[in-house]
């Protein structure tokens, strides 16, 4: 119990402190909110009487305390672009990220898990050799690749899908084929390195002995041993998509967190991006504290098993 209170505080910790730098971040960088928002024909004095309705001719220690007593309160602010609530901005927009998140991470496994079993058995072969390189150029093609290529073949030239938005399920397949690129391949080579290292183990060597099938010996055996260190990666992965694929939302204007946050920093909507922040530090830190929780539950060895009662 001790040990689930002290990881509560030190989140709750974690997540002040993420908020804290982003606030500093942002009125420390060069630019304006007020002359942003009124554009280059406004008057000095219209830039300054709206800088004192948004409290930004205060010092920076007195807004920051503001801030915070808000924060406490569980009130993100207003957006200084909408002067609609935070919050609900941020609600709005996260449905559509979750469920890119869902569909690219659900996908993700299904071509991870056995790919990256069958590199394992059949390693140092010409297929272990053919599905590594294209794991390899999975991994190595960032999004702002990857995306506006599937965008130029499947949206432009053969038409298949939307080029950007969120109107039907076919919109979804473009966005998310970006993120299960890089994803897959990622897990595809983490399962591969796993499962072939539990393959040499005396256990696995063992039941091989007693006349069980490499498949059935990898699944069966080694596949709970590579689960843990597996779990622990997915998990981070997850977590980065949950977060916002900020990149691919914005290539096909996919309206979730990450394309707002992008939108919120050109607009110097500070208190948009400070709530962005702040979901993207406590989505990621919760589904991580949940892989870490599952990767103990599913290690066999007691000691860990131990650690976590």
């Amino acid at each position: 119990m001790k040990r689930v209170a002290r990881r509560l505080v030190g989140i709750v910790l974690l997540l002040y402190a993420a908020a804290s730098i982003v606030f500093l971040m942002l009125h420390l960088i060069p630019g304006d909110p007020a002359a942003v928002m009124l554009g280059d024909g406004a008057s000095r004095e219209d830039i300054e009487a709206l800088r004192h309705q948004l409290g930004l001719d205060r010092p920076l220690s007195t807004q920051y305390v503001a801030w915070t007593g808000r924060l406490l309160k569980g009130d993100l602010g207003s957006s200084f672009a909408t002067a609609t609530p935070v919050t609900d901005e941020i609600l709005r927009a996260f449905p559509a990220t979750l469920e890119l998140a869902l569909i690219a991470f659900a996908f993700s496994l299904l071509i991870a898990i056995p790919t990256g079993v069958l590199a394992a058995l059949r390693s140092g072969r010409l297929d272990d050799h053919a599905l590594r390189w294209i794991a390899l150029s999975g991994v190595s093609t960032p999004s702002y690749v990857s995306g506006p290529l599937l965008a130029l073949v499947f949206a432009v030239s053969l038409e298949w899908f939307p080029v950007s938005g969120r109107e039907g399920p076919g919109s979804a397949v473009l966005p998310a084929l970006t993120l299960v690129i890089s994803v897959s391949s990622l897990l595809s080579r983490m399962v591969r390195a796993t499962v072939g290292e539990e393959l040499g183990r005396p256990y696995v060597l063992a039941a091989r002995a007693r006349g069980e099938n490499r498949w059935m010996a990898a699944l069966r055996h080694a596949g709970r041993n590579a689960l843990t260190p597996f779990l622990t990666v997915a998990g981070l992965q997850f977590g980065s998509l949950l977060t916002g694929a900020v990149l691919t939302e914005t290539i096909f204007s996919w309206p979730g967190v990450g394309r707002l946050l992008i939108q919120s920093i050109q607009r110097r909507d500070y208190p948009m991006v400070q709530g962005c922040v702040l979901l993207i530090a406590a989505v990621y830190i919760l589904v991580n504290s949940a892989a870490d929780v599952l990767s103990a539950f599913f290690d066999p060895r007691p000691a860990s098993r131990e650690g976590t009662h």
